[in-house]
């Protein structure tokens, strides 16, 4: 009989390509997906936006500027969002014909009511006016009526008399003693309006009462 070969010889090992391997094929997929989804989530979390706030202080009566504007991007909800205004929104006038109607610190977003149609103002009109004859709380922005009228003691025959209606005030004033009377100068904007010679000499010769109107 032949000698047999009893050479023992490696095992023959199977290999398999990694670009066919299904654990790797897995791990890609995961990768792929997970990148996907961070996109994703990355573009949706980015939700906020761009609103109009003011670049420096401005204070109520003053014309709006572009140098008082910047954007600013804020993620608000609902009404909040709705009250102030948005960059992408065309504004109601040029903005030379905007005033503000209040005092904003640096930063503070412009809302709805912050500005009002107004434009260049023709003049302004000093009113002095005693207290108790005009809201406590004054401030600049309010819109009032100019009445004049009879005065503490004098006949009442006469009815009080509009004289002006719907000015913006620049200056609230502060109380002065005048004789025996407390009284304040208080500031109004004339905006667009021109008041004739009666009218004038009415306000600074009579009785003066301020109403604050919406």
């Amino acid at each position: 009989m032949g000698r047999r070969d009893t050479t023992t010889r490696p095992a023959r090992r199977v290999v398999v390509r990694r670009w066919r391997d299904p654990r790797l094929l897995a791990g890609v997929v995961l990768v792929v997906g997970a990148t996907a989804l961070g996109a994703r989530i990355v573009v949706g979390a980015d939700d906020t936006v761009e609103y109009w706030a003011v670049s420096d202080e401005v204070r109520a009566g003053d014309t709006v500027g572009p140098d008082d504007l910047m954007a600013t991007r804020a993620r608000l909800d609902g009404a909040s969002g709705e009250a102030y205004v948005r960059v992408e929104e065309e504004l109601p006038e040029r903005l030379d014909a905007l005033r503000w109607t209040v005092d904003l610190a640096p930063g503070a977003l412009v809302g709805r009511d912050s500005w009002a149609a107004g434009g260049a103002s023709r003049g302004h009109l000093p009113i002095s006016v005693q207290t108790g004859f005009l809201p406590p709380d004054l401030g600049a922005g309010d819109l009032v009526d100019v009445w004049v009228g009879p005065g503490p003691g004098e006949a009442t025959d006469l009815p009080a008399v509009r004289q002006a209606s719907g000015l913006r005030v620049l200056d609230a004033g502060t109380s002065e003693t005048l004789g025996a009377s407390v009284t304040r100068t208080v500031v109004l904007d004339l905006g667009s309006q021109t008041l004739g010679g009666e009218q004038i000499a009415a306000i600074a010769s009579g009785h003066v009462t301020l109403v604050r109107v919406p």
